[in-house]
């Protein structure tokens, strides 16, 4: 049902594309200039709903064109581009699900955009003592919160991560699995799981978990979030400003704000 209504969304949102008229160029001096666009439909990892929404909402005050959003696990996302889904751009939380897009041949450009990191993270209220991932073997922590392993790229980084660890066979019974990682941070928030494995982006957003312990970087491959603009993209020319615009200072600062880090400054 949830992956119904997801597709819904996603068909609703698609339909809701309308032509608008701005200035061309963002700041490039050219304010009589003019020239038609359509609404930009964007697809983004959960992780960066918060950080994208800002952005947008600033690229649509500054430029007048509307850009929709549809947020989900990356795997999700991507499947649904490749069955016709008709984003403009896709961010990704991890590379394999743009490379997946471009050896399709649905990628017109990309490139790396931010970086994060992992973090365990406990109810705000949580009388447990987690300094450390092994930790997370205490008898306290009987659900222990993370992206689906096998589709969600922030559950496959803690896989990956408590694997290098010894930990994972050990741990895996635990496991409860979120169709995103949002969805692992509500399991968490609610006390429907004593700790889980998110993004630090994500534990910053919230007043109801604390950070317990960060994951060591080098238990991972680096988390890199790249942006796409999809074959469906090119052709809008506010979809090409808006790739261009997420890779600009101003939407920079909005990142670090929210906690990434900017793999290629402006």
């Amino acid at each position: 049902m949830n992956g119904l209504l997801r597709l819904a969304g996603v068909a609703l949102l698609a339909a809701c594309s309308a032509s608008c008229r701005q200035d061309a160029g963002l700041g490039d001096g050219a304010a009589n200039q003019t020239e038609a666009c359509d609404s930009i439909l964007v697809f983004a990892a959960a992780s960066t709903t918060n950080a994208v929404d800002e952005v947008r909402q600033r690229f649509t005050r500054e430029s007048g064109i509307p850009v929709q959003t549809s947020y989900a696990a990356s795997s999700t996302l991507a499947q649904q581009i490749v069955q016709g889904a008709e984003a403009d751009l896709f961010i990704s939380a991890n590379t394999r699900w743009a490379d997946f897009l471009a050896a399709k041949g649905l990628v017109a450009r990309q490139r790396n955009l931010l970086a994060n990191r992992l973090v365990v993270v406990l109810p705000a209220d949580s009388k447990l003592e987690v300094r450390k991932p092994e930790d997370l073997l205490l008898p306290g922590i009987e659900h222990l919160a993370l992206g689906d392993p096998q589709t969600v790229p922030a559950g496959e980084y803690a896989k990956a991560a408590l694997t290098r660890l010894g930990l994972w066979e050990r741990i895996e019974g635990k496991a409860v699995p979120g169709l995103d990682v949002r969805h692992a941070l509500t399991y968490v928030e609610t006390g429907a799981a004593e700790a889980g494995i998110v993004y630090a982006t994500d534990a910053a957003i919230s007043q109801k978990v604390k950070v317990a312990a960060t994951i060591p970087a080098s238990l991972t491959e680096p988390i890199r979030y790249p942006i796409v603009l999809l074959n469906h993209g090119a052709g809008n020319p506010g979809a090409e400003r808006l790739y261009v615009y997420l890779a600009s200072a101003e939407a920079a600062k909005v990142f670090r704000k929210h906690g990434y880090a900017i793999l290629h400054e402006p």
